[in-house]
């Protein structure tokens, strides 16, 4: 058992026997400060030693009690289904001790229908033991990405019946495999190809089932894709009504809320910002107060889409190139680690997006996948090396 493991499953068997105990004392009143205060320089310094969230459970920001993300444990899913695990595993050294700090954090993992309707359900049964590594309350991640057609081809031809019945066959497997699992989902990323799609109104349908659906279950929580702080859709001016339409299109009133940034490379705070007005239309449109997850994988160096850089002139900004030293703009790199409380001081929000942070969003999650060619498939180990070495960001804080 590797070290990380055994500290996870010690911290497992802590909240195991007092789950409530540990979830209000996880976090001691000197490392949670209130997020609307300024604390003093000691405790910014204790907060920055407290434990990732992945070896000890975190409480919740006291404006945001109901956060389903803090008070447990994060998952670190460790097998042959994630592409980063086997080359850390084979690694050694060095290279080995830098891979860690991709391959022993939480991430999300990606399904879609590269996984037979046949096989999903036993895929993410075998997904979700892993990542809860004996603790049924520990928090498991994945994304449905399972749409088709999607992305480019979703422009210009409706899913068909027999992709629809497949489509339902696949989520309800999905379901069936997630059970009573603590799970996190963030649905459909790249959501704003919805809004191109010629059958919007047919996927809408299978969107908003497939949101009822998992959002019935009694322990998952989904966020659906709603674009980007630049992207809300394609070729028209950004404006937060798209990302919001978006969301309405695909069962926001059953969701916990939306997802931001899945795979564009801005920053926390734009996606704050874009993620406060969509709560703004939501709230004028009837849907209540909802919450959101940000991507920080790969915001280290928050860029904006026009100006990223591919890694080469054959590459598309999909692949972009990575940091080579910790000055470098226009680059991906890792961001700020995954955590259920992004208004802690040492994540560096300025006042106003920490006073949005601690009340709406759930947590800074890595569901984007920066270390895989052209964020999918498969795993470059030198962009994961660069990423390791040029990000700004430790486990606890800022370099």
């Amino acid at each position: 058992m590797h070290l990380s493991s055994l500290v996870r499953v010690l911290a497992s068997v802590a909240l195991l026997a007092t789950p409530a105990a540990v979830a209000a004392t996880a976090v001691s009143p000197a490392t949670a400060v209130a997020p609307d205060r300024e604390p003093a320089p000691h405790v910014q310094v204790r907060a920055r030693a407290a434990q990732p969230v992945w070896l000890a459970p975190a409480r919740a920001h006291r404006q945001n009690p109901t956060n389903p993300l803090a008070g447990r444990l994060w998952g670190v899913y460790e097998g042959p289904q994630d592409q980063v695990w086997r080359p850390f595993t084979e690694a050694t050294g060095k290279v080995r001790e830098a891979l860690a700090t991709i391959a022993e954090r939480p991430r999300t993992k990606w399904y879609g229908a590269f996984v037979p309707d046949t096989s999903i359900r036993q895929t993410v049964t075998d997904y979700v033991a892993s990542s809860q590594d004996g603790n049924p309350e520990t928090l498991a991640q994945m994304a449905v990405f399972r749409m088709v057609p999607w992305e480019g081809e979703a422009c210009t031809r409706p899913t068909t019946p027999a992709e629809a019945a497949s489509y339902r066959t696949w989520v309800t497997e999905l379901a069936a495999g997630i059970g009573a699992a603590h799970t996190l989902v963030v649905m459909q990323p790249d959501g704003p190809f919805l809004l191109c799609a010629p059958d919007r109104a047919a996927k809408s349908e299978l969107l908003t089932w497939a949101t009822q659906t998992l959002s019935a279950l009694p322990n998952t929580s989904v966020y659906i894709d709603a674009g980007a702080a630049d992207w809300c859709e394609n070729g028209t001016r950004q404006e937060s009504s798209s990302c919001a339409k978006i969301l309405e299109l695909s069962g926001i009133q059953y969701a916990r809320g939306f997802a931001l940034d899945s795979t564009h490379y801005t920053g926390p705070v734009e996606n704050i910002d874009r993620g406060a007005e969509i709560l703004e239309i939501l709230r004028a449109d009837g849907y209540g107060d909802k919450h959101f997850i940000v991507d920080t994988a790969k915001s280290g160096r928050p860029t904006m889409w026009p100006d990223i850089v591919p890694a080469t002139k054959k590459d598309l900004k999909n692949n972009a190139r990575t940091c080579s030293t910790r000055k470098m703009k226009r680059c991906v790199t890792l961001g700020i680690p995954p955590t259920p409380r992004p208004a802690d001081p040492q994540w560096g929000l300025p006042a106003k997006q920490r006073r949005i942070a601690a009340t709406y969003v759930d947590g800074f999650v890595w569901f984007g996948r920066p270390w895989l060619f052209n964020q999918a498939d498969p795993f470059v180990a030198q962009r994961a090396l660069d990423m390791v070495r040029t990000t700004p960001w430790t486990a606890t804080g800022p370099r």
